[in-house]
C-alpha cells in the first residue's frame, strides 16, 4: 500500500476506500466499462502478525467495496493482489507476497471474497440464461 506521509492508519484508509470508490464510479458514469483493480497489496516484509493484519485489513477494504459495487451490477468486477507465490519461490519474494500455506488469514479472506463474487457471477449467469431461454421458446 502507498503511504501517505504523515498521515494516520484513519486518513489512510478513508484515502484508500475513497480511491477505490471513485474509481469505481468514474468506471461506470464516465467511461461506461467494467473495472479490475489489479497488483494492489501491503508489504509485509517482517512477516509480524500486525503487518498480516494490516493486510488483510486492507484487503478486506478493497474487496468489499468490489464487492458492493459488483452486488448492485456497478462496474467493479474484481481485483488481483500482488502477488500469489507457491512454496519453494523464495527468489520472487518482494515483501508484497501472499503464501496461502503460510498466511492463512490472508488465504481464508481471499477464498471468502473470491465465493462472493462467483455466488453473482453465477446468479447473472442463472438470469442470463433464462432469459435465452424464454427468447428461444
Amino acid at each position: 500500500m502507498m503511504r501517505l506521509p504523515e498521515s494516520s492508519n484513519e486518513e489512510q484508509t478513508l484515502f484508500l476506500v475513497r480511491w477505490v470508490n471513485d474509481h469505481i464510479q468514474d468506471a461506470q458514469i464516465i467511461i461506461e466499462k467494467p473495472v479490475l483493480f489489479a497488483e494492489f497489496g501491503v508489504s509485509v516484509r517482517n512477516m509480524s502478525s500486525e503487518s498480516i493484519r494490516i493486510r488483510d485489513e486492507f484487503f478486506n477494504l478493497v474487496y468489499s467495496s468490489i464487492y458492493s459495487s459488483a452486488s448492485d451490477g456497478g462496474a467493479a468486477t474484481g481485483g488481483l493482489f500482488w502477488h500469489l507465490l507457491a512454496e519453494g519461490m523464495d527468489s520472487f519474494k518482494d515483501g508484497y507476497e501472499v503464501l496461502l500455506d503460510e498466511n492463512s488469514s490472508t488465504a481464508t479472506l481471499i477464498a471468502q471474497e473470491s465465493q462472493k463474487l462467483n455466488r453473482i457471477r453465477m446468479k447473472k449467469f442463472s438470469i442470463d440464461n433464462t432469459k435465452v431461454k424464454q427468447v428461444r421458446n
